[in-house]
């Protein structure tokens, strides 16, 4: 098992005035899969590039955008040159057309895959803790903090079995230190999930929704 002090959970804010967009008949792949999935992923089979989005609400632009998808992204051309010259690893990027509410292109975005991987998050090492959300409410258990196994060792990955994306502190400091905007970064250290929502020791959601941090 590998302690996940040393890297963190890599998001991006939910904020309404921050432009969000969505891919325009992005259809489900010969398997059933629905190809945002896949797209997350890196997996590219049958999808028809480039892939269109369009703005659905806000209007700023930031580095990190939102699909209403979770885990999948479009990044800036500064992200990703930023990417690219500091020799990260463990991601991609495929064509797009951006697309304002008005049907005029917004240029110089990408969507964002993530390629490198690790097995699936643990939580049998964790430490549990016990919180009371509200005044008088009930006391809930959480665990805290996130181990992993069968990491490949790049700076951009996703655990087995879900489409969170997980940075190594390397990425994570040439991002904060290049201040790239509308980005969140959670040490996975310090996350917490609810002890109801893992199975077996082992994190049951696909997009990590409901893990929080202190």
């Amino acid at each position: 098992m590998t302690e996940m002090k040393n890297f963190f959970k890599f998001s991006s804010k939910h904020i309404s005035s921050t432009l969000q967009a969505h891919a325009v008949e992005l259809g489900l792949d010969e398997n059933g899969t629905n190809n945002h999935w896949n797209l997350i992923k890196g997996i590219y089979h049958g999808i028809d590039f480039p892939v269109i989005f369009k703005q659905v609400y806000g209007n700023k632009l930031h580095d990190i955008l939102h699909t209403g998808w979770p885990g999948l992204y479009l990044i800036s051309e500064k992200m990703q040159l930023l990417l690219k010259n500091n020799h990260l690893t463990g991601w991609k990027v495929f064509p797009i057309k951006l697309y304002a509410k008005k049907d005029n292109e917004i240029f110089g975005y990408y969507g964002f895959s993530i390629t490198g991987h690790c097995g699936p998050t643990s939580y049998a090492q964790s430490e549990i803790i016990e919180k009371r959300l509200v005044p008088n409410g009930p006391i809930c258990k959480y665990y805290k903090g996130i181990f992993i196994d069968k990491w490949d060792g790049t700076d951009f990955f996703t655990p087995e079995g879900t489409y969170q994306t997980f940075i190594t502190k390397k990425a994570a400091d040439i991002l904060k230190k290049n201040k790239i905007s509308n980005m969140i970064l959670t040490n996975l250290s310090v996350i917490e999930i609810n002890v109801r929502c893992v199975k077996n020791g082992n994190d049951s959601s696909l997009d990590g929704s409901q893990h929080t941090s202190r």
